[in-house]
């Protein structure tokens, strides 16, 4: 059973989903509606990071609608899938990084990411802020840090 329970609810006029971690509702009631996981894109060029972020996050309940290498494969994939965010490395192939791809997903698609990097100095942060991002979580991946970034996706932060 994965670790993480999913339960809708509606967000600003879109069908999302939110999460108790233990398995309840956020309001700390049984939903009687459909459950579905919390779906994410992952956007990693090295092969062996985006496996390991995969499974760390299918063993979180979420389910990976796929993974991009570079930015034009990021943003195709996030205009097909609608997911609720996207991890997203700073570094990966072609000519724009993850930064651009995310700002770019954001204002086209309102789909937010999650930066998963090495890089989280102030100047990265100041030119990723208009992509409104839900979080960093910084390379190596820990699970936890991982849970907290989804629980913001979640609460709609």
């Amino acid at each position: 059973m994965p670790a993480a329970a999913i339960v809708d609810v509606s967000v600003a006029g879109r069908d999302r989903k939110s999460t108790s971690w233990a398995g309840t509702a956020a309001s700390g009631q049984h939903s009687a509606e459909p459950r579905r996981p919390l779906r994410v894109v992952v956007v990693e060029d090295d092969a062996i990071i985006a496996m390991e972020l995969e499974m760390m996050l299918q063993d979180l309940g979420v389910e990976v609608l796929g993974i991009a290498t570079t930015a034009a494969e990021a943003i195709r994939l996030v205009e097909q899938h609608r997911p609720d965010c996207a991890t997203m490395d700073i570094n990966i192939r072609g000519e724009r990084d993850g930064i651009s791809a995310a700002i770019e997903i954001y204002e086209l698609l309102g789909v937010r990411s999650i930066f998963a990097t090495a890089y989280g100095n102030p100047e990265t942060v100041k030119r990723a802020a208009p992509a409104h991002p839900i979080g960093w979580v910084k390379k190596p991946f820990e699970a936890e840090d991982l849970k907290s970034a989804l629980r913001q996706v979640l609460k709609g932060n």
